[in-house]
C-alpha cells in the first residue's frame, strides 16, 4: 500500500508596492506658464492659471511637507 501525500504548498502572492508622489513628479505634472499657455491655447481655452496660484501652492506643498517631516 501506497499512501498519497498533498503538497501543502502555500501559494505566495506578489504585490508591488506603490510609490509616493514626490515634489518632483507633482512639479513635472504641473505646467509652468508657458506650458500652460501652449495647453489653452491648443484646446481653445483661456489661461487660467496665474503665478500667484502657483507659487501659494508651491508654498503650501513645501510648507505641508516640512511640517511632517518635523514629527
Amino acid at each position: 500500500m501506497s499512501s498519497s501525500t498533498r503538497s501543502t504548498k502555500t501559494k505566495a502572492r506578489v504585490v508591488q508596492l506603490r510609490k509616493g508622489t514626490t515634489l518632483e513628479m507633482v512639479r513635472l505634472c504641473c505646467p509652468d506658464g508657458h506650458q500652460a499657455t501652449l495647453i489653452s491655447e491648443s484646446f481653445g481655452l483661456p489661461v487660467l492659471d496665474s503665478d500667484g496660484i502657483r507659487e501659494f501652492h508651491e508654498r503650501s506643498l513645501i510648507d505641508g511637507a516640512d511640517t511632517l517631516s518635523e514629527g
